[in-house]
């Protein structure tokens, strides 16, 4: 009997918490949800200009040094 105890209250908790969260959310759901997705896309396009500027960088450094390169050792 002591674990359908534990497992009524948890449930109750759970309950509770829901409640609370729906009464102090800041805003709806879909907009939370749409703020989101916005914020997620601008990181991502910072993200790809990041990438394409790092892999610029690296192929304007790896242009052939013929000159050093023909030195004997």
């Amino acid at each position: 009997m002591e674990s359908g105890k534990l497992v009524c209250t948890l449930l109750t908790g759970v309950a509770i918490g829901a409640a609370i969260g729906v009464l102090f959310a800041p805003e709806k759901g879909e907009d939370l949800r749409n703020k989101l997705a916005d914020l997620k896309s601008d990181y991502l396009n910072n993200l790809k200009d990041k990438i394409t500027d790092f892999t610029g960088d690296l192929t304007g450094k790896n242009t052939p040094n013929t000159g050093a390169a023909n030195q004997p050792v």
